[in-house]
């Protein structure tokens, strides 16, 4: 794909779906609707917002009434962000991430991160080819980029209070692409969903 350009007075930014217990969605920012129907586990592609606070409201596809989540958003420029919806019913909220724009590809190195948003799991530790590489990684929390050779790896979500492995994950890791791997859903129903970050796009 072309590279994203960085301007000097605006960042690009996209939304994820990752409340379980919200079907589809419309995303409107500052009253104007942007995306329509995001389903569950879905992203959708960046777009330049420029420097400033937005409203970003989400509401059940189709519905105008009530807002799932209404929030206010601070996007600064010339970086990358992923909005992600988490939480459950009872709490509910836009989490911005920034896919940070200092992080490049490398044609010798894969890099990933991990971001745990599953409303009802507890801590968890990242076990990658048997060696714990991140440990208590609470809800709404993340991991950094780590540089990995590329190939295939076990990669298992494992709770931190009694070591079980709750996600069995076998993921795939290609030279000169920035992942994350989001943990959505709740127990038993964990999954992840692996994305390439724009970060990995950048003109540079």
């Amino acid at each position: 794909m072309d590279c994203f350009e960085v301007k000097n007075n605006s960042s690009l930014v996209r939304v994820f779906h990752a409340v379980p217990d919200v079907q589809a969605v419309d995303v409107y920012v500052n009253g104007q609707m942007v995306f329509t129907n995001l389903a569950f586990g879905d992203f959708t592609n960046y777009i330049y917002l420029d420097e400033g606070e937005y409203n970003i409201a989400i509401y059940a596809s189709g519905e105008t009434d009530q807002p799932a989540i209404n929030q206010m958003v601070d996007i600064p420029s010339q970086q990358i962000f992923t909005v992600a919806a988490t939480g459950d019913l009872n709490d509910l909220s836009l989490l911005v991430i920034p896919d940070k724009i200092t992080k490049s590809p490398s044609q010798r190195y894969s890099a990933v991160r991990i971001i745990h948003l599953s409303p009802t799991a507890p801590g968890v530790d990242i076990v990658v080819n048997g060696d714990t590489l991140f440990e208590d990684i609470e809800f709404r929390e993340g991991t950094d980029y780590v540089d990995l050779n590329p190939g295939t790896y076990n990669i298992n979500i494992v709770l931190n209070s009694d070591k079980s492995v709750v996600l069995p994950l076998k993921v795939t890791l290609n030279e000169d692409k920035i992942y994350t791997l989001y943990v959505i859903g709740n127990p038993p129903g964990l999954r992840a969903v692996q994305v390439i970050d724009g970060n990995t796009y950048v003109c540079r």
